[in-house]
């Protein structure tokens, strides 16, 4: 008879190998991703991993669960500057500044834009939402006392520019992944105080733009 195993001997080897799937299948996920946005499916990332099926699946409910972690350092990055955005002591040029900062790495990541568009909710996008408020209505509050941007402009309206924005991105941006710069300006310039059209019906609530943006809308 061999010797008697030592509580934990066996323990360590199964974790260390979880954890090589985990990260394995995070840098599946990244690398698939990148490439065709979070159109891979858990099995296809499995397979580019090199394990089972049912591995995938023991670590990651679904794509998007995998997406939380393969995303989360580009998520970190595009709300950290954001936030510098927001701290611009001109809210106009803040508003230019955060306009890139959210949009150029959903352009550059394909993923990142799915993601935004498509995924259930969960616990990340709440705190992403949160916090993307918050530097539109820090930039909004600070241009409008400046007398810089009209004063019926609110964040719901800064919002659908954004989507407005993103679809440009979903639908031009494999062929020209920098088109979306050429139309920020131009939508700036409609939110200077000094823009000369005035609005013809009021912006949607808060509520209402939610609920469309998590797809609850009619």
């Amino acid at each position: 008879m061999g010797e008697p195993e030592e509580p934990g001997q066996s323990v360590r080897p199964r974790r260390r190998d979880a954890a090589r799937n985990r990260e394995a299948l995070i840098a599946a996920g990244r690398e698939l991703f990148d490439a065709g946005g979070l159109s891979p499916t858990l099995d296809d990332v499995a397979l580019r991993a090199g394990v089972g099926v049912g591995t995938a699946y023991r670590h990651f409910a679904n794509k998007y669960e995998l997406a939380d972690a393969v995303l989360a350092e580009s998520f970190d990055a595009m709300l950290a500057e954001a936030e510098r955005a927001a701290a611009h002591k001109d809210g106009l040029a803040g508003l230019a500044a955060f306009f890139e900062a959210v949009l150029r790495p959903q352009a550059a990541k394909r993923a990142l834009l799915d993601f935004l568009r498509s995924a259930p909710e969960g616990p990340m996008l709440p705190d992403v939402r949160t916090r993307v408020e918050s530097c539109i209505e820090q930039l909004l509050e600070r241009g409008q006392a400046q007398g810089t941007i009209r004063a019926e402009i609110t964040s719901t309206d800064v919002g659908v520019l954004m989507s407005l924005l993103t679809t440009l991105i979903d639908t031009y941006g494999r062929a020209s992944p920098d088109l979306w710069r050429r139309f920020v300006p131009l939508l700036l310039d409609g939110l200077r105080s000094d823009a000369p059209t005035p609005l013809p019906v009021p912006p949607l609530g808060r509520g209402e733009f939610l609920a469309l943006v998590k797809g609850e809308g009619d």
